[in-house]
C-alpha cells in the first residue's frame, strides 16, 4: 500500500502544469534578433514598425513566430502572418499536417 501512496504522490507531482510564459521583455530580445538575423541575412533593413509585444508570452505562440521570421524568404519587408499570435492570449491551434510551414511564411504583415 505505502509503494502505491508514493508512486501516485510522484505522479501527481509530475503532472503539476508547467508555466510555459516567456516574459514580455525576453520575447522582445528574440523576435527582434530573429528580425535582425534575418535583415542581415538579406541585406536589408528590419521591417518598421516592429513588432512590439505588449504581455507576457505563451511560449509556442514565440516560437511560431521567430521560427517562420527566419525560415522567410528574401527580400525582408514584412513579418509572417503567424506572428500575430503573439497577441493572442491563447495558444496558436495545431497546424495541420497538410499546411506547409513554409507556405505560412509567404503571407506577409505589412504596415
Amino acid at each position: 500500500m505505502r509503494q502505491v501512496f508514493c508512486f501516485i504522490l510522484v505522479f501527481l507531482i509530475g503532472c503539476v502544469p508547467v508555466d510555459d510564459k516567456i516574459s514580455k521583455e525576453d520575447a522582445q530580445n528574440q523576435i527582434y534578433f530573429s528580425a535582425d538575423f534575418k535583415a542581415k541575412k538579406c541585406g536589408t533593413s528590419i521591417p518598421q514598425p516592429p513588432l512590439i509585444v505588449f504581455t507576457d508570452q505563451l511560449q509556442r505562440n514565440l516560437d511560431l513566430c521567430t521560427i517562420a521570421i527566419t525560415r522567410m524568404d528574401c527580400p525582408f519587408d514584412g513579418y509572417p502572418i503567424i506572428c500575430l499570435g503573439i497577441y493572442s492570449p491563447e495558444a496558436v491551434p495545431t497546424i495541420p499536417w497538410y499546411f506547409n510551414f513554409k507556405e505560412l511564411t509567404k503571407t506577409k504583415i505589412k504596415f
